[in-house]
């Protein structure tokens, strides 16, 4: 038996909050599970509901027409709310609570949170005058922005796009008040009920289609009712969240004060933020316009289908990591001191990436290979019901696995570019992202035109926008590296392979199940099969020493290995 090494030393405390560097990191995990769980919720409930509309409305041009009418909606939840607000509002707010935090901390009288009151305030009045007047415009231009984003549409779907189109319009201006509520709860460490309050809005429309849905007279009627409870969701995802702001930051006094520096900050930085969303945006309408002219009736539901199945595992992982960090990262970029404590702050931002990083790949890379070789299996039990039978599966499998080609780049983006947003750095995620749609735009009609014809052209259209996020991530990983050093150390770059090797190892196995079973119900194979490649994968890696792995099996970890994904 070989001898105990000798305890560590004690490890030094953190250079921004003062706290010892093994409790910054247990918050960072901490936090991150709670984005995890709350974002967990939410897509739980979203499967719900898409179970129920593949159920009700399958493949169908009335499906096409309701996922359409969604996209300006959501386009503008998305330039001016959750991604926007958390990247160009959190960094300043959080550093006003932090100056705060390390004045108390020092025994000094902290001056209170009235400028962050005052900040998160007048962002509310300047939010709420910008989309409302976003709404009106929004619902008299529908007809030309149908035909915008959906040229390829007859003229009756495109009619019955723009009816739903101007019904959810003004959901776009509950989402961006979502996404302040959403900025004020992270700022202050509170992530749970910003993200499962998203639950709210597929809440309302499973209620719609469980009790309506059979009773509709026509598809058409149906995604108009489905249009008013989704609506009706989004004022529901606000209300539960405005307790916890409103004990947050006060009573909401809404204000269009823009003369106070720290609102300026804000504003300054939303600019190049939406033009970064605007970009990655513009990549989904220019998807949407490729899919309406192809021939089939579904293939934008399709890729809907499958890009919100990919998006589980990158919003668990990739965005709850970076939802976590960004917060913590920007108070890092507020502190002062000598060439030392720079270096220090540094090194620990450096750290909490590369250990972000990899927690991240933990789960991301099996869910890649899932997403390809099992992805059948996963989209027959999610979705297959009523008018989405075996052909569909098929086609939104292909998509899936399309778009799994570049989920390490999905997942792994969002947290490099929160290396700049800390720093309220925006331009250079901004040319990177320029430069990712313009490829990823390119050979998506170049895939899909030359296999029109094909039913399966649609997964033509994702693996282009999987090839451009890797060109994002290429440009990110090396401005990465240029300010906070070398990401992969030999203990994570020998970690990174081992999480590599041991989800090829669990995807072996259980092919090998499959291959064995006999012929059985989706809802018994697919959870077998996808049963046997989860538990093969954590096993294997806890007995490589995986904490992660530990976690999730109730083990005491097993000293091998870095620990880099713990």
């Amino acid at each position: 038996m070989t001898a105990s090494p000798p305890p560590p030393p004690p490890l030094p405390p953190s250079p921004v909050t003062g706290a010892p560097a093994a409790a910054t990191d247990a918050s960072a995990g901490r936090f991150a599970g709670m984005v995890a769980a709350g974002i967990l919720v939410s897509r739980l409930a979203g499967f719900v509901r898409t179970w129920f509309i593949a159920r009700y409305l399958g493949l169908s041009a009335e499906n096409d027409a309701y996922m359409v009418a969604q996209r300006v909606p959501n386009a503008i939840r998305n330039l001016l709310g959750e991604g926007t607000l958390s990247a160009a509002f959190v960094p300043v707010y959080s550093a006003l609570l932090g100056h705060d935090e390390r004045r108390a901390a020092n025994g000094e009288l902290a001056r209170g949170d009235a400028a962050a009151r005052t900040l998160a305030n007048t962002l509310l009045g300047v939010l709420l005058v910008m989309v409302s007047i976003l709404t009106l415009v929004g619902i008299a231009a529908a007809p030309v922005l149908t035909d915008i984003i959906a040229g390829g549409f007859s003229a009756e779907k495109a009619a019955l796009t723009t009816r739903l189109m101007r019904v959810m319009f003004p959901m776009a201006a509950l989402m961006v008040i979502s996404g302040w509520c959403l900025g004020v709860q992270n700022s202050h460490r509170r992530f749970f009920m910003s993200y499962a309050s998203a639950a709210m809005w597929s809440a309302a429309q499973i209620v719609l289609l469980a009790g309506w849905g059979a009773r509709a007279e026509s598809l058409a009627q149906l995604a108009w009712w489905l249009a008013w409870a989704t609506l009706a969701g989004a004022a529901l995802q606000v209300a539960v969240q405005l307790p916890e702001v409103w004990r947050l930051s006060g009573p909401l006094r809404p204000s269009v004060n823009t003369r106070n520096e720290s609102v300026r900050a804000v504003l300054r930085n939303l600019v190049p933020v939406i033009g970064t969303l605007g970009v990655v945006q513009l990549s989904g309408f220019a998807d949407t316009f490729i899919a309406s002219w192809l021939p089939d009736d579904g293939a934008i539901t399709a890729l809907t289908y499958a890009n919100q199945t990919m998006l589980l595992p990158v919003a668990l992982f990739g965005i709850a990591v970076s939802a976590s960090s960004l917060p913590e990262l920007s108070r890092a970029q507020q502190s002062t001191g000598d060439q030392a404590v720079r270096v220090a702050q540094r090194d620990a931002a450096r750290a909490r990436v590369q250990q972000g990083w990899v927690r991240i790949l933990f789960y991301i890379v099996p869910s890649a290979l899932a997403f390809i070789a099992f992805g059948d299996l996963l989209i027959g039990v999610l979705f297959r019901s009523g008018r989405f039978g075996l052909e569909e599966q098929t086609v939104v499998h292909a998509a899936l696995a399309a778009y799994a080609v570049g989920l390490i780049s999905f997942a792994s983006n969002r947290l490099f570019a929160t290396v700049f947003h800390a720093a309220q750095d925006y331009r250079t995620p901004l040319r990177f992202s320029m430069v990712s749609v313009a490829v990823s735009i390119t050979l998506a009609a170049a895939l899909a035109f030359a296999f029109r014809a094909h039913p399966l052209a649609a997964a033509g259209i994702a693996l282009g926008a999987a090839l451009g996020a890797w060109v994002n991530f290429a440009l990110l990983w090396n401005a990465v590296g240029r300010v906070l050093g070398p990401l992969l150390d030999e203990a994570s770059r020998s970690a990174v392979w081992r999480i590599v090797l041991l989800a090829l190892l669990a995807g072996v196995i259980a092919f090998a199940v499959r291959s064995l079973l006999p012929e059985l119900h989706r809802w018994i194979e697919g959870p077998i099969v996808l049963g046997v490649f989860s538990l093969s994968y954590l096993v294997s890696s806890w007995w490589m020493g995986s904490g992660e792995a530990a976690r999730w099996l109730r083990l005491r970890p097993r000293q091998r290995g870095s620990g880099k994904e713990q």
